[in-house]
């Protein structure tokens, strides 16, 4: 099983971050545009944990930009959601 990384929202503002495994779609609940730093590096080490969880069994993909958006909109400061992006 495939599992994919996405993000809603623009390029100023990240909303969601998606995670699409077959035809599920996860989003999280808070928009990270309204919550603060906290709740940010909560949603980012739960992202870190339930994909390495995941990864164990299946296959993640994620393109190295929305890999970028993510670890920064999330404080995420060790390439840990982009050891999960292919480069082309």
């Amino acid at each position: 099983m495939k599992i994919k990384l996405g993000i809603r929202g623009s390029t100023d503002a990240i909303n969601h971050i998606i995670v699409k495994i077959d035809d599920l779609m996860l989003i999280n609940a808070n928009n990270l545009f309204l919550v603060g730093d906290e709740e940010r590096i909560k949603i980012g080490k739960n992202l870190v944990q339930l994909l390495d969880s995941l990864s164990k069994d299946h296959e993640i993909s994620v393109s190295e930009n929305v890999a970028k958006e993510i670890e920064r909109e999330l404080n995420l400061k060790n390439n840990e959601i982009k050891k999960y992006s292919k480069k082309p």
